[in-house]
């Protein structure tokens, strides 16, 4: 298998610390990069000819490591069991054959479960079994002794002696979830586990972390979304700690997954969807009814021949292997998986588009585990993995209210896991990224646009928020103050960029979040307040928008504006093309219909928009110049204003054909139509033909409305009306 760059950097460090005389170190490399290749290989150059040792949580990850060529498996599979022939490994768990394998010399490398390494040592302790020349302690987090699995024996020399050990590891920190909330203010959370003693897992020689990994296309982008489910009659067994004991809470928590999957797939454009379940009954009711609920919902969420099936313990390995095979199968629009407690540390399968956390409560391993699957990619696939997390909250509730509801612990849960793969999270998922540029990793959607919500958040995951530098004060006072000149107001979108390319909105929301932090100079906040700084970012709502409206139409004179039009950043033009929607299919309040048309009388006529701005030129045109029509005015005219005259004239000519407010709008004008124009009204009047042929151009104009209702008169200049 050829190795990717980073993979030969890292063997380059290993190989590098080990003639150096190290005899521990650490690789820290991101889940899905390679560990286990790299594994590989450090053991053929570190020990070329001897024997190495690699230790691995899972009996799946031995069988899985035997079939890329194994010498010797250390496990409680038989050899039936495992799957593998004797030519490609020979399984085992007694120690008297263990070091029989072992003296027959020559390169051999060992595969076993850290469950297993007592049989390791009682080979050392009772057989002869000699020093390794490699041990290699692979997912090496999970011997630290914060787990109490016992594995921590690999540290130990005399148990297990080696001249050589290698760490590796995604995770060298795991936190744990969260305090106290009567502590949450006061304290800074510590790792539940950490690989920083140096005295047991040696140097770090080579660390690639996630956002390095993204950045460099290794692995998968990632985005956060968090479906709500809101109803009140399910939130107590949705959010409840332990499972619903009663086929009917089992139902509605089924139900209420369903659709948070559904949402998730048809939002996203989701195809290959993981969920990870924690019992196998939920698991197997959700896959199996999936499929009908997909059909039976409707609308956007209906997927039809949708694959779902579920993956666990219970199952033979060949059946587990045929299902990972279907999942992958690149022909199917959408399949999704269920798995419970399989696809564990390390186990190949096929890279997937999202990560789904079904279950209502997560150990932090569990949640670190179904995270780093989700975000394997193929090499230069530049995929983004969606990572699902349901968040029940009660009817009324505000998502920003998840800090004081229950379900929060779930979530800081899965954020702390997050943190272990990312320390960068919370700044990314906090703030918009600074960069522009297409090498970049994309830019995350902002799921805590609010800072007052991110800085909640750090404060109960224990974080210390680094704050991006967005310019320099000079720069952000001076943006701030050209638009406050220019718009009034510093209501500033946050994904704004001012004219000469500054990130104003950007700016702005750090701001907030210093405030927050207690990290603003007193004196630039005086500054920004003298400016009329939001020190909490308003969401747009119908009366800051109509401000926005209001100042249009003082420069403008009308809303007409064009629907790509932003104002200082805000989608003015998009925003009154909804309102018209709204207003048009009877879903505009009176109250704001009332509001609009006091601003502007023709903000949503019933005739095309581009008519009412031709209009609107010839009003400038009539009103700037007292123009009246004659050929005199026309030959002096621009290329600009005779194209207005032109549009005058037709407009006299088909006058009659015009809607009535249309012909109103004219008339204010001091703008007659052509007596010619009865021939173009589609309710051609015999009578007022000949009334109109017998006045002549120049002729008083008069008719009845049709309805009988009014009188309208038109008279040319010099004429009366008798």
């Amino acid at each position: 298998m050829r190795l990717r760059d980073h993979q030969i950097e890292a063997l380059a460090a290993i190989e590098a610390a080990a003639a150096a005389g190290e005899q521990r170190m650490t690789v820290v490399s991101a889940c899905g990069t390679g560990k286990t290749l790299i594994a590989q290989q450090a053991a053929q150059r570190v020990a070329p000819h001897g024997a190495a040792l690699v230790l691995m949580p899972t009996k799946a990850l031995v069988t899985q490591t035997g079939h890329r060529g194994l010498a010797l498996g250390v496990c409680s599979l038989s050899q039936t069991e495992s799957g593998l022939s004797p030519s490609e490994g020979v399984m085992t768990r007694y120690p008297r054959a263990i070091a029989r394998a072992m003296r027959v010399g020559g390169p051999v490398t060992v595969f076993a479960t850290y469950d297993s390494l007592h049989h390791i040592q009682d080979a050392h302790d009772f057989h002869g079994l000699a020093p390794w020349d490699l041990v290699i302690a692979d997912e090496a987090h999970r011997t630290c002794s914060a787990f109490g699995d016992g594995w921590g024996t690999i540290h130990d020399d005399a148990a297990v002696p080696a001249k050589i050990r290698l760490y590796m590891t995604a995770t060298p920190r795991v936190w744990d979830t969260t305090a106290p909330d009567e502590l949450v203010p006061f304290m800074e959370r510590i790792p539940l586990a950490t690989m920083d003693h140096r005295e047991i897992f040696g140097p770090t020689v080579f660390e690639l972390g996630m956002a390095e990994a993204i950045e460099r296309g290794i692995l998968a982008d990632y985005q956060v979304v968090m479906p709500i489910v809101d109803d009140e009659d399910l939130h107590s067994i949705l959010a409840e700690r332990r499972p619903g004991t009663s086929a009917h809470h089992d139902r509605l928590r089924n139900a209420a997954l369903q659709i948070a999957v559904l949402r998730a797939i048809a939002e996203n454009g989701l195809r290959r969807v993981l969920v990870f379940h924690n019992r196998v009954a939920l698991a197997e009711a959700f896959a199996a009814s999936l499929p009908t609920t997909a059909l039976e919902v409707g609308g956007e969420l209906r997927i039809e021949n949708l694959w779902s099936q579920a993956i666990h313990s219970q199952q033979s390995a060949d059946w587990r292997r045929d299902l990972l095979d279907d999942f992958a199968d690149p022909g199917r629009a959408c399949a999704v998986l269920s798995n419970v407690r399989v696809l564990n540390e390390g186990v190949d399968m096929p890279d997937v588009d999202a990560v789904v956390f079904g279950a209502p409560r997560y150990s932090v391993i569990d949640a670190v585990q179904a995270i780093g699957r989700g975000l394997r990619q193929p090499p230069g696939a530049r995929k983004k993995t969606t990572l699902v997390i349901p968040v029940y909250l009660r009817r009324g509730a505000d998502v920003a209210d998840l800090l004081e509801d229950s379900a929060f612990a779930n979530l800081v849960t899965l954020l702390q896991a997050l943190r272990s793969h990312d320390e960068s999270f919370m700044d990314r998922i906090a703030l918009p990224a600074r960069s522009r540029s297409a090498t970049a990793a994309g830019r995350r959607a902002i799921h805590y646009a609010r800072p007052e919500r991110a800085a909640q958040l750090a404060r109960a995951l224990g974080l210390e928020l680094t704050v991006p530098a967005i310019g320099t004060w000079e720069q952000a006072h001076a943006a701030a103050a050209a638009y406050r000149t220019i718009s009034g107001h510093l209501d500033v979108p946050t994904d704004y960029t001012d004219p000469d390319g500054f990130a104003l909105g950007e700016c702005l929301a750090n701001f907030r979040l210093r405030l927050l932090l207690d990290r603003l100079p007193a004196e630039q906040k005086q500054v920004l307040d003298q400016l009329g700084m939001l020190w909490t970012a308003p969401a747009p709502t119908f009366e800051s928008m109509l401000e926005h409206a209001r100042a249009w139409a003082a420069v403008h004179g009308h809303l007409l504006v064009p629907v790509k039009e932003d104002i200082g950043g805000h989608r003015l033009g998009r925003w009154l093309a909804t309102q018209r929607r709204k207003a048009n299919t009877g879903r505009l309040p009176d109250s704001h219909q009332r509001q609009l048309e006091a601003i502007d009388p023709h903000w949503n006529t019933s005739w095309p928009q581009d008519w009412q701005r031709k209009y609107l030129r010839a009003k400038a045109l009539v009103h700037a110049t007292g123009w009246r029509f004659s050929s005199h005015s026309y030959n002096h005219a621009s290329r600009e204003d005779r194209a207005i005259m032109d549009w005058i004239s037709k407009q006299r000519l088909k006058f009659f054909g015009l809607e009535e407010g249309q012909q109103d709008l004219l008339l204010q004008l001091g703008i007659p139509p052509l007596p010619d124009g009865v021939y173009y009204d589609s309710s051609y009047d015999p009578e007022r033909h000949a009334f109109y042929g017998g006045l002549g151009h120049a002729a008083v104009a008069l008719f009845m409305s049709r309805d009988g209702g009014c009188t309208r008169v038109w008279e040319a200049p010099g004429s009366t009306v008798g």
